[in-house]
């Protein structure tokens, strides 16, 4: 049976708090360990807790937001027994590797490093990078790849998962970007922009963690992008042999009571 897990970027807004607080990440990780049939969580390292700068990419936190630090987070975790399935690295490092300034390159690389030792330290087996700018309309893909492989090497134990973020590039498509990294995250609603998730499908040996995004309505996720049926699409993949991960991540507002709902029925279809 697959594994249900929740991104803990979306648990702070079921209780009406920001999402970066991270004690409101903590009580509602407990709570749905507690009352819900997840089976664990994909933790998110922000970008908003970062001391050095703002986020290279959108958000809606201010600069003077809590700050944390990755061993400051750790330390958190530490003395919870959470299943942490996944960790989602900080969604800038794509925008550092591709940046023009070495300093910023060179952060990009550290950053990697990081969170691979995050994942370690809390027994995830999965750790998800952006691995590009979305709005490069160039990359240097084999800097890119050779980067991965190294890290790859350098963390045997834990698969670094791309996810398939959308792209400005040019005559290259998400799919075709992420042709050598071994391990992928597919998420359904940018395949679906793209118009990849037959390519996908044909691939999902690759896959190790499938990112189910957008917003409750009628008592299911639909996405606020793209055409896709995730229902379909998740029942498309199961007999598929797919065996691993699915991970929800909510857009917009839901209360708790409506996403306890919906991973319950998520869980069951997995049987």
């Amino acid at each position: 049976m697959n594994s249900i897990s929740i991104s803990t970027g979306c648990l702070p807004r079921l209780e009406g708090c920001q999402f970066y607080e991270l004690s409101s990440i903590i009580r509602m990780m407990k709570r749905f360990l507690k009352e819900s049939n997840v089976d664990g969580f994909e933790f998110v390292l922000l970008p908003e807790w970062d001391q050095e700068n703002p986020p290279l990419t959108p958000t809606s936190a201010p600069f003077e937001c809590e700050k944390h630090s990755v061993e400051e987070v750790f330390e958190v975790l530490r003395n919870e027994s959470f299943p942490i399935l996944s960790v989602h690295a900080n969604r800038d490092v794509g925008n550092f590797l591709c940046a023009e300034e070495p300093e910023k390159v060179a952060k990009g690389t550290r950053l990697i490093d990081v969170c691979l030792r995050f994942a370690e330290d809390v027994d995830s087996k999965v750790c998800v990078f952006h691995f590009w700018d979305t709005w490069k309309e160039s990359l240097d893909l084999a800097r890119l790849e050779a980067l991965y492989d190294r890290f790859q090497v350098l963390h045997p134990e834990i698969e670094i998962s791309v996810e398939n973020i959308p792209t400005k590039c040019r005559n290259r498509t998400p799919f075709q970007i992420m042709q050598n990294f071994k391990h992928q995250t597919l998420d359904l609603k940018w395949a679906s922009m793209f118009n990849e998730l037959d390519a996908f499908a044909e691939n999902i040996e690759h896959v190790n963690n499938i990112h189910i995004q957008g917003k409750y309505q009628d008592g299911i996720l639909v996405p606020n992008v793209g055409k896709i049926d995730y229902r379909e699409a998740l029942r498309r993949i199961k007999m598929l042999g797919y065996s691993g991960v699915f991970t929800v991540e909510l857009e917009g507002e839901a209360s708790y009571d409506d996403i306890l709902r919906y991973v319950d029925k998520l869980k069951r279809s997995m049987v």
